[in-house]
């Protein structure tokens, strides 16, 4: 038995202790993905997930006036609901949560992503066991087995405060084999060094925000550093545009393989092998695709991407209006072998990388991590004026306590320096930029406009 066997064991059988169903679920899912996904398994659990609306005040009352869930064609019922947006959840919060919700396991999360308007959800255990074996699963795709060394570029606020992660979180990290070198502040120093982990010991996969692990490329680019090739990159949080894909992959010459998801939704969509696409996780997501009067866009044509949960009970999203735009392949057969929805791609995120003045780089999500679980912040946008000024726009739903913006910009000049000038802009409304996506950081340091010029979609490859 190897040590990575004994590993898996280990971290399957803690699962257990704790009553979460991962490892059966993972093993479920793989075994499906490699047999292939029965034709009806997303039509059994999406008529499965409208069934129990019926236990959720807010749906109950929309199927009373529509009559009852088709079991046959559940996607032509959905159609029927409204689409769920985030105004929505906002004044009907209470009533759409589940009657049951006090059985189960639960906790909040936050939204806040590419739209920069944060809500507040709830989220159950079985939600988080199929996210979490869906993940498991789509790593395996890579290449990377479950507790095979694995680094993430990812943002990591508190480790920024504290320098130090919890007891838990480390032994679990050694446990699945798992470093973080964090996005939210990359010095050139720190980067050489994280350059230098990877030459010595290449990692099975890196995980990364599409943004960090491109401007991570660059910087090994720019200052002649060499890179041993590494065997495969994962990214998220933010669109991955085709110069950025070929950048990354020229520089650590490995696939890169880009996945699609939020924190409200869990993960929705990633790549194969193949590149042909994001497959929609059959057990977790259905997606469609509508223009901008609700209708569904034309087969192969552009619209707002709604999702469907088929795991959140606890708060059922239905018809869940994420914020983004983009295209649902009129094929639903991939070259890999595998079938059904295929997001051919996805447009509408867009986060600026920040910089400090002796060359750190800081992700824009750490700005938006610093406005979650904030129930007066209706939307925002974040602005990097010049090194020493950053400008936070936002669009009130109540009153900010003082202590509030206090922490606020306390933590943002704890990123960047106690001289740097914090300032609430506090409007009426954030439009959208002039190509219509809403862009919720925004560096305005020359150095951002040298990036090649951003492209509108994110393209097969």
């Amino acid at each position: 038995m190897t040590g990575t066997t004994l590993r898996q064991k280990a971290y399957f059988g803690y699962h257990r202790l704790i009553g979460s169903s991962l490892g059966n679920v993972y093993h479920e899912m793989l075994q499906e993905d490699r047999a292939g996904v029965p034709p009806e398994r997303t039509r059994q659990l999406l008529a499965r997930m409208l069934a129990h609306c019926k236990s959720v005040p807010y749906y109950a009352r929309l199927m009373d006036q529509i009559g009852e869930p088709s079991q046959e064609d559940p996607a032509e019922y959905l159609r029927q609901l409204p689409i769920l947006t985030k105004s929505i959840i906002r004044q009907h919060s209470a009533e759409l949560r589940s009657i049951d919700l006090p059985q189960r396991k639960w906790d909040y999360n936050t939204s806040g992503g590419s739209t920069g308007e944060p809500i507040r959800i709830i989220q159950d255990r079985e939600f988080w066991d199929r996210v979490y074996a869906l993940q498991l699963l789509w790593f395996g795709w890579a290449g990377r087995d479950v507790c095979e060394p694995t680094v993430w570029v990812w943002g990591s606020e508190r480790d920024i405060v504290r320098g130090t992660a919890s007891l838990k979180s480390r032994l679990g990290n050694w446990l699945t084999r798992t470093t973080y070198f964090n996005a939210f502040r990359m010095t050139p120093q720190q980067m050489r060094a994280f350059i230098a982990q990877l030459n010595a010991q290449p990692p099975r996969l890196i995980v990364a925000y599409a943004q960090a692990i491109y401007e991570l490329a660059r910087f090994v680019e720019a200052e002649g550093i060499r890179v041993a090739p590494q065997v495969a990159i994962h990214t998220s949080a933010g669109t991955l545009y085709p110069f950025m894909r070929e950048k990354i992959t020229s520089v650590f010459r490995c696939p890169v393989y880009n996945r699609y998801g939020s924190r409200e939704a869990g993960d929705i969509a990633c790549e194969c092998e193949a590149h042909y696409g994001l497959h929609v996780a059959p057990w977790c997501s259905y997606v469609e695709v509508v223009d901008d009067a609700g209708r569904p866009a034309p087969r192969g044509g552009e619209g707002r991407i709604l999702v469907t949960s088929l795991v959140n009970y606890a708060m059922p999203l239905i018809r869940y209006d994420i914020g983004d735009r983009g295209v649902l392949s009129p094929e639903e057969q991939c070259p890999c072998g595998r079938r059904g929805q295929i997001l051919e791609r996805v447009t509408g995120r867009t986060v600026d990388t920040f910089r400090r003045r002796d060359g750190t780089l800081v992700d824009g999500e750490y700005f938006t991590h610093l406005l979650y679980f904030r129930d007066w912040v209706w939307k925002f946008r974040v602005i990097q004026k010049d090194y020493t000024s950053i400008v936070f726009q936002i669009v009130k739903a109540g009153e900010p306590q003082p202590e509030e913006l206090a922490e606020i910009e306390r933590e943002t000049k704890r990123v960047f320096a106690s001289d740097c000038a914090v300032t609430f802009e506090f409007v009426p409304d954030i439009a959208p930029c002039a190509s219509g996506k809403y862009r919720y950081t925004l560096c305005e340091i020359q150095d951002q406009r040298t990036m090649p010029p951003r492209q509108e979609t994110w393209s097969k490859h």
